[in-house]
């Protein structure tokens, strides 16, 4: 009994707490649950927030980057469009939807969105390499490839920009430019399991049978890591 009494005082505390907290301190609260992977409990107080609050922007794309987290991609762009309704200039919410829109396999609505980012945010690296794996999907291999060297220009540690460079050469049968970009992305990152599976491909289509099963092996590897 002394347990059960205990346990009910503390979550009298818990909400007394977040009733006492403003929306933005419970976006806050969020953003820390979410980055310890406790998105439970991340979206519980995100909502909250909203219920207080509908129009806080960061609310609604804190809530669109759980939802994702977990799968919930419907869900997770209708809060990321609710940011950019209530915010336009906010790039991170237009990546954001994009990154959404590319996953459910609209990739010209994608690409718009990371259009946006750029606009809003010309400097963004991600939208640029995102931009450019949009772009490969779309079968446009020369417009990536630009993509991703303003990625690269933006950011040369980027590892996903010289991925997806990489891969927009290995399309174009460029095999040997390919096995370059992985082997940059590998400097950066060593244990990088999608560098390690591209850089297999490329090495087969060279007939490098022995070398690519070497990296086929240390990419399983590193993915169960």
């Amino acid at each position: 009994m002394r347990k059960l009494t205990v346990l009910l005082m503390l979550v009298m505390l818990s909400d007394l707490s977040m009733a006492q907290s403003t929306p933005q301190e419970l976006v806050e609260d969020a953003k820390a649950l979410f980055a310890a992977n406790d998105y439970n409990q991340a979206l519980n107080l995100t909502e909250t927030a909203l219920r207080m609050d509908s129009s806080l922007e960061q609310a609604w794309l804190l809530r669109g980057k759980i939802l994702y987290a977990m799968g919930m991609l419907r869900d997770a762009y209708q809060s990321f469009d609710r940011a950019t309704q209530l915010d336009p200039s906010d790039a991170e919410a237009w990546n954001y939807k994009g990154i959404v829109l590319a996953a459910m396999q609209r990739y010209n609505n994608s690409l718009q969105c990371f259009e946006s980012a750029i606009q809003a945010d010309p400097m963004n690296y991600e939208a640029w390499s995102n931009k450019g794996n949009t772009l490969v999907s779309l079968g446009r291999l020369d417009d990536a490839i630009s993509a991703f060297d303003r990625s690269i220009i933006l950011n040369q540690t980027y590892v996903g920009a010289w991925i997806g460079k990489g891969l927009a050469f290995y399309y174009q049968k460029r095999y040997h430019e390919a096995l370059a970009m992985y082997e940059r992305a590998l400097q950066l990152d060593p244990n990088n399991s999608i560098a390690l599976y591209n850089k297999g491909l490329a090495l087969q289509k060279l007939g490098m049978n022995k070398e690519a099963e070497e990296a086929f092996r240390a990419a399983e590897l590193n993915q169960k890591r």
